[in-house]
């Protein structure tokens, strides 16, 4: 699983960098891609049972803390450390900031590229073998739109710029937390399940407009 979203993340590079299409258009396209391509693979059907062994990964605990939380925390330091204490932390940040500020100052731009992908493509596929490990089942539909914007939601809301060059581990971390406490608080307060998309889509309005003013005003400052 890890490998084939590593594959995908590759694909996409290569669709971005030599093809010439825009980010958005690849990734999306893909996503439409792979998404048919499950939906042949498996005749539309779930996959079950998983063998309790796989199902453990997801399921397990330690201590009474769940593996999938254990998880969390080390990737989240591994990129955090990534980030914030290398060279390629820097490199990527100044890639997001400004792409023609990178390419004047020497960074080979389509190698990171690459790398960045492949590396967000493998945690994509992580991210799926624990949630079927969690959920004890290969889901067709999981992975759809509906956690896409969750997930883009999230990020924005933990201070990530749509732009590039802005945002920390720490603040997607609390981002991911904040918006899990939204639905849980929807929960409790019975909203209909068929309002959550409409009260995310808001939120995620709201969070692109607050970075739109935050960059602004950073590059006021700048001046």
């Amino acid at each position: 699983g890890v490998a084939a979203g590593a594959a995908v993340g590759y694909v996409n590079s290569v669709i971005i960098e030599r093809l010439h299409v825009p980010p958005i258009i690849a990734t999306l396209g893909t996503f439409f891609i792979v998404g048919g391509l499950c939906v042949q693979f498996t005749g539309g059907e779930d996959i079950v049972p998983l063998p309790e062994t796989f199902q453990a990964l997801g399921q397990g605990a330690v201590l009474g803390v769940p593996y999938i939380v254990l998880y969390a925390i080390a990737l989240g330091l591994l990129f955090w450390f990534l980030l914030e204490q290398t060279p390629f932390g820097v490199e990527t940040r100044a890639l997001g900031g400004n792409r023609k500020a990178a390419i004047a100052n020497g960074l080979k731009v389509n190698r990171l590229d690459t790398i960045l992908y492949v590396t967000a493509g493998a945690t994509a596929g992580l991210a799926g073998v624990i949630y079927a490990a969690r959920v004890g089942s290969g889901q067709v539909a999981a992975g759809g739109p509906s956690v896409t914007l969750s997930v883009v939601t999230a990020v924005l809301i933990g201070g990530i710029s749509l732009l590039g060059g802005l945002g920390t581990i720490t603040g997607v971390a609390v981002g991911a937390l904040l918006l899990s406490a939204i639905d849980n608080a929807l929960i409790v307060a019975s909203v209909p399940p068929q309002y959550n998309s409409i009260i995310i889509g808001a939120i995620l309005i709201c969070a692109v407009a607050v970075d739109h003013m935050r960059r602004e005003r950073l590059y006021k400052r700048r001046r």
